[in-house]
């Protein structure tokens, strides 16, 4: 039955004001095993010490170190990498409460875990396993027994033609068919560099390509937008005089070698430098509002956790101003992981609850 536009209005008010319907969500680091670790959604125009909107938080939700995330949004789910719960944990992107893991992925090969890409046109999901290997296992598998689809092996030991040392945001990009990850050399300096597989390799394969050099020295983190398919580069650079100068550099999905950046983010606007002692978590990009979102740590004292979002089009860059700054134990009551984006709201929320404009 078609309802009046009068009761439709109200229904949609009603769905933009719901709570745990924002525009970022994150995670971060629990201390103990006996400790859980929430989920938390913040509205777009949240800013200094505002309250979530809503989290996934509670003993049932088996939460633990849910460090990075991505929003999947065929299924309308969240994966989340529990490092120290060692499992990949999806729940219902727009829940809110004690809520149990859709599924669980906890193979023993999986251990600690520290990002996830899934790749739902070919069903699959890649994953950084023990900290060394990306593996890739069905979309939807479940359980401590799934048998992984295909694995790129370690690259540090005596067969380094993978080139994977110690790899950390894993990003999908599907253009090229590729994963990337953050790493680096394990032979001294042990320089930075961006290392790039086809999605389809398996074993002791080389990389497709490597980004190295100057434009990702000191590589602290990876994130990726699809439609503009740029890759951001978050960079932490050597203490000078006590200060850490963080910069955030920007490069083609195609890029490869020694490669100049196409633009970078930096100065004293960007508010990017931190403390020498202190580091960032991470880089994540939110497509549904266009911003580059950069977490950093409190250390020791959690009110000092902070979010900074940029607003992001291609060409801007330079010494740009946050747009948001989140900061305190409401952004996490431990340490702060990495921020990803998630859509305002379930597209089809209207028609699956039977209403229609």
């Amino acid at each position: 039955m078609r309802r009046p536009a009068l009761a439709c209005l109200l229904t949609v008010a009603a769905i933009a004001a719901a709570p745990g319907h924002a525009d970022m969500m994150l995670g971060g680091f629990a201390t103990s095993a006996g400790q859980n670790h929430p989920l938390r959604h913040f509205h777009p125009d949240a800013t200094g010490s505002a309250a979530p909107v809503g989290e996934i938080s509670g003993p049932a939700t088996q939460l633990y170190q849910p460090m990075f995330g991505t929003y999947e949004p065929n299924e309308q789910v969240v994966y989340i990498s529990d490092f120290g719960g060692q499992a990949i944990r999806v729940y219902p992107a727009f829940a809110t409460g004690d809520v149990a893991p859709l599924r669980v992925l906890d193979p023993p090969q999986l251990a600690q875990t520290r990002a996830n890409a899934p790749v739902p046109a070919h069903g699959e999901l890649g994953v950084i396993a023990s900290n060394c290997c990306i593996y890739t296992y069905p979309l939807q598998a479940s359980g401590n027994s799934v048998a992984r689809i295909r694995g790129i092996n370690w690259g540090g030991g005596a067969d380094t033609t993978t080139k994977l040392n110690n790899p950390s945001s894993l990003i999908y990009i599907p253009a090229t068919d590729e994963y990337a990850v953050k790493d680096y050399d394990s032979a001294p300096p042990q320089a930075a560099r961006i290392v790039f597989h086809a999605r389809t390799a398996n074993g002791f394969v080389a990389p497709t390509r490597l980004l190295t050099g100057a434009g990702v020295a000191n590589a602290t983190g990876l994130a990726y937008d699809a439609g503009s398919r740029r890759l951001f580069v978050l960079r932490q650079l050597p203490p000078v005089g006590g200060t850490r100068r963080g910069v955030i550099a920007i490069f083609a999905d195609t890029a490869s070698g020694d490669a100049v950046p196409l633009d970078t983010i930096e100065g004293g606007s960007t508010q990017l430098d931190l403390p020498d002692g202190r580091y960032f978590s991470g880089i994540g990009f939110d497509p549904y509002a266009q911003r580059i979102m950069v977490s950093m740590p409190g250390g020791s004292n959690p009110a000092d956790n902070r979010v900074l979002q940029y607003g992001y089009s291609p060409g801007a860059a330079g010494d740009l101003a946050p747009v948001r700054i989140l900061q305190g134990t409401n952004v996490s009551p431990y340490t702060v992981g990495i921020p990803f984006g998630v859509p305002a709201g379930p597209p089809d929320f209207i028609f699956r609850n039977g209403f229609q404009p």
